[in-house]
């Protein structure tokens, strides 16, 4: 099916927890829609630091060097809670450091090529970003995601589809072997599923097969971008 009209500046976002199955189906669907006569790219949409890179060392060398994400999860989440807490100034530095370390990274990966007409399709977008470089780790309430989220939603492009892959934490975890824990999925899936509710998010269901998945996917976009 050729669209009689290819869409321009099109945002497509696909988010949650690690092993749900984004990257797949995000380039999938750029396969399919490429077939379809749509250009359009990937682009991978949560941060990726850069400024934050020396503050991320030193924050593990002087603050968290006892403790081991990896071999025990839960002491490490407290461990870090309780650092966010007792310096909380500093905190708001890097917080403030991070949103513009991704606002940059999103105005040339994200604003400009919608500005110029490029169709994208976002593995991970801001809501990842939100829950699982900030909200989860500081221990935020859903308020205070929710008024992160509207943040960088004054900045940058809402999608005009988003997706959220829903799976259980355990099978998750299974899939993917350097996940931390069971217990760092569970905290950002309910995450997710609260922002997906507040945000009319698509809900997928991860255990599908992967052709499904697709094939729902493709269903939906096609519903969106014919004219």
């Amino acid at each position: 099916m050729v669209m009689k009209k290819s869409p321009r500046g099109l945002l497509i976002s696909f988010s949650g927890i690690d092993g749900s199955g984004k990257t797949t189906l995000a380039k999938d669907l750029i396969e399919i829609m490429k077939g379809e006569g749509i250009h359009c790219k990937y682009v991978y949409g949560r941060l990726e630091p850069f400024l934050l890179k020396p503050l991320f060392i030193i924050g593990r060398k002087t603050f968290l060097r006892k403790e081991d994400i990896s071999a025990d999860y839960p002491n490490y989440s407290s461990a870090k809670r309780r650092v966010i807490k007792q310096h909380s100034f500093l905190f708001s530095i890097y917080r403030g450091i991070l949103s513009f370390d991704y606002s940059l990274q999103l105005l040339l990966k994200i604003r400009l090529p919608l500005l110029l007409g490029t169709n994208i399709i976002c593995d991970r977008y801001v809501y990842d970003t939100a829950i699982s470089d900030l909200s989860a780790d500081a221990d935020y309430t859903y308020s205070e995601t929710k008024r992160l989220v509207n943040h960088f939603f004054h900045i940058f492009p809402k999608p005009n589809m988003a997706f959220l892959l829903d799976l259980p934490e355990e099978v998750a975890y299974q899939r993917k072997s350097d996940t931390p824990s069971v217990e760092y999925l569970k905290e950002r899936r309910s995450l997710y599923l609260d922002i997906a509710k507040e945000y009319g998010m698509i809900i997928l269901d991860g255990l599908r097969r992967p052709e499904d998945l697709l094939c729902e996917v493709q269903k939906k976009v096609w519903q969106r971008i014919q004219p």
